[in-house]
């Protein structure tokens, strides 16, 4: 047969089963002919028309191949472009619902999915039919600009123009808008639940990808016809599909829809290993004989539905198991998915698949040749769907929709599956099938090109650029005035003014916004264009030309005006380093990405000693992290593995990329509209005004306590911390010695804001005199009244043991402050309790005469607790006008925990705080907020004023929780964005969790309670929390980091052998280094420039990691063990700030710990009295007698009267200093930490030591640390919900506590990978108190699990599983096992104190030797007296080895679950 013959066969066919049902008025094209139970298929659904009408495009194009003389081709493309018309009539006809939609993402503002085939008009209401189908608007927006770049015009005016523009805007945000699917039903029940579906999100990206610069009017359009798509909203779509798949939602495991994302039509994704791997699991998981199941447990049409309600039970729908009706549809999916990659073997083995599944049309009566020809010559109606003219052709192969397992087939069915023989349904064919079908017969006979129906390259053309391309983000510098960029030369660094870019123009991000917020407009159809949502960095990345003008537009995430996080220095950097990575990943602009950063003075101002003076808690935090060193490093070329180029922006336009915004001046009033002035926008944060200065003011002495406040009850009081001393008092009473003068901040007004409050004073926390051997546990700035002296403290803090119904913070919140008459009498105290108005008049005298900022903010919250937000102070403002002023001082002043408690109360948000939970939500990271009853489970995007609200709502317990859980929200967006390892196998974000983690974090660093540990976490700045999260979630890879294979395997025997030397007074030590050797060496400028530490371990060089440079160098080393604990650079050559910021690390450093402060070039330019004072607490005697650019080292201990190790020499001397050497005996002060145990005569239930107690611990706590974080933040290994749904499947239910989840009907109800399983287990892990108990119940079903799959034949103990039971066991086996070693016999050698070797540890010597009867002179070992300790220790137990946590749980899970009949295998594998 000819290619002409073939065509016309196939022509006849496509106008007998599609042609022949296309509406002549509207174009469109109903689904089928067919009106069954199911529904009446002869309406038109816009997903159905889109694929019915390719086979007549496809046609069309292989009909231009030939000589067309008969006019097909121009008959098939004109009803192409009909039934597309006809969709685009419907849905324009709906405008207003487009409008409401891109702004709300509402179910009923959704455009109808379905219409009248006669009409065009919606056919059911808004609310009975799932119409939100954002797969079903995103084939026609894909389809559209493939036949437009074809060559069809399907698009004839602007303002047909300006809707499909504003569909982009409906569909570009897919990756936050839950929809009922392709298959219309949400939620597999078909309760009416819309979800996330990844089959809807790939079709939106590869329609914004299609659609994007495309011109509707073709190659006539000008400016005003272009369609235009924010490259970051694509972005957003497509990682949300790629962190997705293959799975399709929260309750379908995977689908056979997704066939149609990672190929023909959309080629959604360019990552080959993950299209390879969603499209083996369709195969694998849904792929029969007769094409494939929808999705697993998918009971549409199924011979055991019932066809009177729409919903199914959640437990029934473990009955459609195995029966799924199976589509042969998806096997035609799979023969395009071969034809386009060029799989012939797939293309082969799929058209044989469903050549037999076809049906003869003979056998079809509406398409039986015969039948209708009988009907033409007759005068009956009634059946007759075709004229003599257009007759069938004869046995057409007809696609049925799908085939159904007959009902006496059903129970062979479930004992074999694929075993029994189906039949099609009554709707045959489904169109949208049978056009795919003749589409891949059409490429396969080589009739047509793959190029033909993709003429947009979408099949090899990647989107995305892989990670590490090699792209070069061109950096441009601005200073906020020329004073600023005078000082930025002086430090190397050349900036421009925005002023000196003309003529290009610089202006805020929010100019941008408004244009596009033009776009798309258009007044009849009563659209307004794009929703005024920021604009992302990739878009702020390029240049804009309009009207000849050149643009460029500062970033979004450094508008201070957003937020209180960018007003952290070093967050700032952080974020910027983030999004530098973010755009390397994501950049596709045919130049490069430019971001311009506005430098102001604020900026560059640093750390002042106003900020807070406090220990920093994570090691990541000691690098210096000012703006002047990003850029500094920025001038290297490269920043965090990204490509940078420092340079003026007039220099970078040739390669920058350049997009155009005509489309403004194209606008109805775009030649009278001055869209220059619109574009410049003067709206440019810069920051503060006017600078705040340093006051130096004689100041009077303070006081701190560590004593919490309590209240006549005994809990918890929320303390303004305003404790006034005995008047006359002239010493700390902590250390009974005087308090330094020492300089303070004052804050004048700003320039813009008349401030009404008094500036804020402060005090030096340095007090040279004050002993080190009371170091105060949290932060407690000073506060001082008219003169007189008080202790500032910590709000107190309700702890949480991780009850379910406890919370995290104090729910009854008293203020303690002073009234000022009282306090010029004598020492009474006023105590003020929220809501209680009784002090109200003592509490504004005490406001107006405040000078701290601490004080303010209490007495402003109690004030607004009785008179609320709108009561006016006399005198004064009201109060939230003055909670704003302190929120803008606090900002200033980087006081972060009043910051915190003002925004708090004045009810503000962070940036983007939507589009971070979205962030999160789209990688199926679902978050709840609050705790216990009140905890709120949040699985889909809201909007801004939602999502605030309901923070708000549920984080009553302290006024600064709303505004920290925001904070967390933002972080962790932030790390999924940029290395969303850090959050594997976490399945929900619960933000109170979270929050006990870092506390526990806290807790462990400082060795503080848990509320001074909360605390804690309320003063830190931004970074230092946002590291404190990054720590937190990097601990799961602590364990296994380590190189030293002997503490990996450092069995019980050989731990209390260690614990019996160091008793006994030994200096050998197994795991634990005995000594510690630090050799310094320092040179000045004129004398090498260097600065040089070498750190051995038992005489073995050790790397050491430190950035050196100019000033003091640093290195802190623990006392027990010589790890290295921090390390930080100190410019005290240039700044004071930083010569204070060393003084306050040396100030709040733990007491005993070992300091080495190397100095390099010149240290004493800048060195303030407070940082000479901190080197002579670490033993300096020379501090002092160092000059300009000499060079000096110190090797010390902060220790009372300590005396270290120091070097000095001359600049003019010629040379560095000696290399000077100190050993420290480290087995020596474990000893001594022994000696001081706070042991129980017979027990050990009371917390030890924590430093000490670390040495006990099998791991020294690492593996309790990676269990309480794990614990807390519910991190699981890989695969573990499916293991725990199979441990499920094999008894009757799991008990943890006194909660029980029952094996029936939960497995009847979920299968093994539902999200909806893995929550239902989770939540029954919240009776567990404990976080690493809780990671420990982690731990043992996924034993259980292991036993199981290695023992199949192992038989089950009747009843449920008692998980708690099982641990309790494996705890005692494993005390038993660990006090039998500790009473081993030690040998006691002669001389050298050496051990006696692994074997004589299992068994009593053969020689008499001095027995220890116990290390820790316990007279009880009696489990149940000691349960407490001996958790702690096998909680801290390695999972590793014979002896690890693994041998004892498979041990106790051995007796108590499994049947002891049978020899079990147990491997013994890291478990996470």
């Amino acid at each position: 047969m000819g290619v002409r013959s073939t065509l016309d066969c196939y022509f006849k066919e496509v106008r007998s089963i599609i042609l022949s049902k296309q509406n002549p008025a509207t174009g469109l094209i109903p689904a089928s002919v067919a009106i069954t139970t199911h529904g009446n298929y002869t309406d038109a659904w816009v997903r159905d028309n889109v694929y019915s009408i390719m086979a007549p495009w496809a046609l069309s194009l292989a009909y231009k191949r030939i000589d067309d003389d008969l006019g097909r081709a121009y008959e098939l493309e004109n009803a192409t472009i009909k039934c597309m018309r006809g969709l685009l009539t419907s849905m324009i006809k709906q405008s207003a619902k487009v409008e409401k939609f891109k702004n709300t993402q509402r179910v009923e503002d959704a455009l109808h999915a379905k219409y009248n085939t006669a009409t065009g008009a919606t056919v059911v209401g808004d609310n009975e039919w799932g119409h939100l189908q954002i797969d079903a608007t995103s084939i026609f927006l894909l389809m559209l600009a493939q036949m437009t770049a074809s060559g069809l015009s399907i698009i004839y005016t602007l303002d047909e123009v300006n809707f499909v523009q504003n569909l982009v805007f409906y569909i570009e945000r897919a990756y936050r808008t839950p929809d009922y699917g392709i298959w219309e039903r949400g939620n597999k029940i078909n309760r009416g639940t819309p979800e996330l579906n990844s089959s809807s999100i790939g079709m939106a990206v590869a329609a914004l990808q299609a659609i994007n610069g495309l011109n509707l009017f073709g190659a006539r359009g000008g400016p005003s016809s272009v369609i235009h798509v924010l490259p970051d909203e694509m972005i957003r779509n497509y990682t949300t599909l790629h962190s997705a798949l293959p799975r399709e939602s929260y309750s379908k495991e995977v689908d056979a829809a997704l066939l149609s994302v990672i190929s023909f039509p959309a080629f959604a994704l360019h990552d080959v290993e993950l299209i390879n791997k969603t499209r083996s699991e369709i195969i694998r998981k849904l792929e029969g004989n007769y094409g494939c199941k929808r999705f697993l447990r998918d009971g549409h049409q199924c011979i055991l539905e019932d066809t009177n309600r729409l919903h199914y039970e959640p437990s029934e729908l473990k009955i459609f198991e195995d029966i799924e009706c199976e589509w042969p549809l998806f096997f035609t999916y799979l023969v395009l998915d071969g034809l386009f990659f060029d799989n012939k073997e797939q293309v082969k083995t799929y058209v044989d698949k469903l050549a037999p599944l076809s049906v003869d049309s003979s056998n079809i009566p509406q398409y039986s040749r015969s039948l209708q020809s009988e009907l033409t010559d007759s005068s009956a109606s009634s059946g007759k769907t075709f004229t003599r003219k257009n007759l069938p052709p004869d046995h057409m192969t007809l696609v049925p929709e799908l085939y159904i397992v007959p009902s006496e087939n059903v129970e062979a069915e479930k004992k074999n599956p694929r075993s029994q023989k189906r039949v099609p349904n009554e709707n045959v064919p489904l169109v949208w099938a049978q056009s795919l079908k003749i589409v891949g017969n059409l490429i396969n006979e080589q009739l047509i090109d793959t190029a033909d129906l993709d003429p947009l390259g979408k099949r090899f053309l990647p989107y995305m650029h892989k990670k590490g391309s090699d792209v070069v983000v061109q950096l441009v510098l601005l200073a906020e005035d020329q004073n600023l960029q005078a000082k930025m030369a002086m430090s190397g660094l050349e900036t421009q003014t925005i002023d000196s870019c003309a003529p290009i123009t610089i202006s805020s991000p929010s100019a941008l916004r408004d244009a596009f917020s033009t776009l798309g407009e258009n007044s009849k159809l009563g659209l307004t264009g794009r929703p005024g949502r920021p604009i992302g960095t990739l878009s702020t990345c390029r240049l804009y030309r309009c009207k000849g003008r050149l643009y460029s537009f500062l970033p979004h995430f450094m508008d201070r005006e957003e937020s209180y996080l960018v007003s952290d220095n070093n967050y700032l950097i952080s974020l910027l380093e983030q999004e530098l990575t973010f755009i390397k990943n994501n950049w596709v602009g045919t130049g490069r990405p430019t971001l311009c950063i506005l430098l102001t003075n604020d900026m560059l101002k640093f750390r002042t000693n106003s900020e807070t003076n406090r220990r920093r808690h994570t090691p990541t935090n000691t690098d210096k992290r000012g703006i002047l060193d990003f850029m500094m490093q920025a001038r290297t070329g490269s920043v965090g593995g990204v490509r940078v180029k420092l340079g003026r922006l007039g220099d970078m336009v040739n390669t920058a990329c350049i997009e155009s915004l005509d489309f403004l001046v194209s606008t109805d009033n775009g030649d009278v509209e001055d869209w220059h002035s619109v574009l410049k926008s003067d709206k440019i944060n810069i920051g503060f005004g006017k600078t705040l200065e340093l006051d130096t003011k004689d100041t009077n002495v303070y006081s701190r306590s560590s004593t919490p406040n309590r209240s006549s009850s005994g809990k918890p009081k929320r303390s303004a911390s305003i404790h006034q001393k005995k008047k006359g008092s002239e010493y700390n009473s902590v250390s009974g010695l005087m308090s330094p003068i020492s300089p303070t901040l004052s804050t004048p007004f700003f320039s813009d804001l008349d401030f009404k409050l008094n500036d804020h004073v402060e005090r030096s926390v340095l007090n040279p005199a004050r002993s080190i051997t009371n170091s105060p546990t949290h932060d407690s700035p000073s506060r001082n009244i008219n003169g007189s002296e008080y202790v500032a403290e910590p709000m107190d803090v309700m702890s949480l043991e991780a009850s379910p119904a406890s919370v995290l913070f104090s729910s009854k919140a008293g203020i303690q402050t002073t009234n000022k008459a009282e306090a010029e009498n004598g020492d009474v105290l006023l105590s003020l309790t929220l809501g209680d108005h009784s002090n109200l008049d003592n509490a504004i005298n005490t406001l107006r005469c405040s000078t701290n900022l601490y004080d303010q903010i209490d007495i402003l919250h109690y004030i607004y607790s009785c008179k609320g937000p709108d009561y006016h102070i006399p005198n004064l403002d009201t109060v939230s006008t003055l909670l704003e002023e302190v929120y803008m001082k606090g900002m200033y002043l980087k006081r972060w925990s009043v910051v915190r408690q003002a925004a708090g109360l004045l009810r503000k948000a962070i940036t983007n705080l939507s589009l971070n939970l979205s962030d999160l939500l789209i990688r199926r990271k679902p978050i709840t907020i609050g705790f216990g009853e009140s905890e709120c489970f949040i699985s889909g995007p809201l909007s801004p004023a939602a999502l605030l609200e309901l923070i708000y709502k549920h984080c009553t317990s302290d006024v600064r929780e709303a505004p920290l859980v925001m904070e967390i929200l933002a972080y962790l967006a932030e790390f999924i964005r940029s290395n969303s390892e850090l959050l594997d196998g976490i399945m929900r974000i619960r933000t109170h969790m979270f929050i006990i983690a870092l506390r526990e974090e806290i807790s462990r660093i400082k060795g503080c309670d848990e509320e001074e540990a909360v605390e804690e976490l309320m003063q830190m700045s931004p970074f230092e929390l946002k590291s404190l999260c990054g720590q937190v979630l990097n601990s799961a890879d602590y364990c296994n980091a380590t190189n030293d294979p002997a503490e990996s395997t450092f069995s019980t025997a050989a731990r209390w052998k260690q614990i019996h030397l160091q008793n006994a007074g030994h200096t050998q030590s197994i795991g634990l280094p005995n000594q510690l050797t630090i050799r310094a060496q320092s040179a000045g400028h004129n004398t090498g420039n260097f600065a040089k530490i070498e750190v051995l371990k038992d005489g073995k060089m050790q790397d050491v990691t430190i950035s050196v440079g100019r000033g003091l160098n640093v290195i802190i080393f623990d006392p027990l063990d010589g790890e290295i604990v921090e390390t930080a650079t100190f410019d005290s050559h240039s700044s004071s700030e930083e010569s204070d910021e060393f003084a306050n690390m040396i100030e709040w450093l733990d007491t005993g710990m070992i300091v080495v402060v190397v100095s390099k070039d010149d240290c004493t330019e800048n060195i303030t009295e407070s940082a000479k004072f901190s080197c002579e607490i670490l033993g300096s005697k020379s501090i002092r007698e160092v000059k300009y650019r000499d060079s000096w080292c110190l090797i010390g201990e902060k220790v009372a009267n300590g005396e270290g190790k120091e070097a000095i020499s001359s600049s003019t001397s010629g040379k560095p200093t000696e290399l000077i050497e100190v050993c420290f005996d480290l087995s020596a002060r474990r000893k001594q930490a022994f000696d001081n145990l706070p042991v129980k005569a017979n027990t050990m239930e009371k917390d030890l030591n924590l430093a000490a107690i670390n040495l006990f611990l099998p791991s020294h706590g690492r593996w309790l640390r990676k269990r309480k974080n794990d614990g807390a933040l519910n991190r699981v290994p890989p695969g573990f919900y499916p293991n725990v749904w199979q441990v499920l499947s094999l008894c009757e239910g799991i008990l943890i506590g006194k909660r029980f989840l029952p094996r029936d009907p939960t497995i009847s109800e979920k299968t093994s990978e539902e999200i909806s399983f893995g929550m239902l287990f989770e939540s029954l892990l919240d009776v567990i108190r404990d976080p690493a108990e809780r990671q420990m119940v982690t731990e043992c079903l996924v034993v259980i699990s292991n036993i199981y799959k290695n023992n199949p034949e192992a038989e089950i103990n009747g009843g449920c599983l008692d998980i708690l039971s099982i641990i309790r066991e494996a705890t005692r086996n494993y005390w038993n096992h660990w006090v039998k070693a500790g009473n081993i016999e030690v040998k006691e050698l002669n001389g050298n104190n050496a051990v006696a070797d692994a074997s004589e540890l299992q068994s009593p010597p053969p020689t008499p030797g001095k027995t220890i009867k116990n290390a820790l002179g316990m007279i009880n070992t009696n489990f149940e007296d000691n349960e407490v300790f001996a958790r702690r220790l096998f909680f801290d137990l390695s999972q590793h080895s014979k002896e690890g946590s693994i041998a004892h749980l498979a041990d106790a899970a051995s007796n108590i679950f499994f049947k002891s009949s049978v020899d079990l295998k147990v491997e013994y594998q890291v478990i996470a």
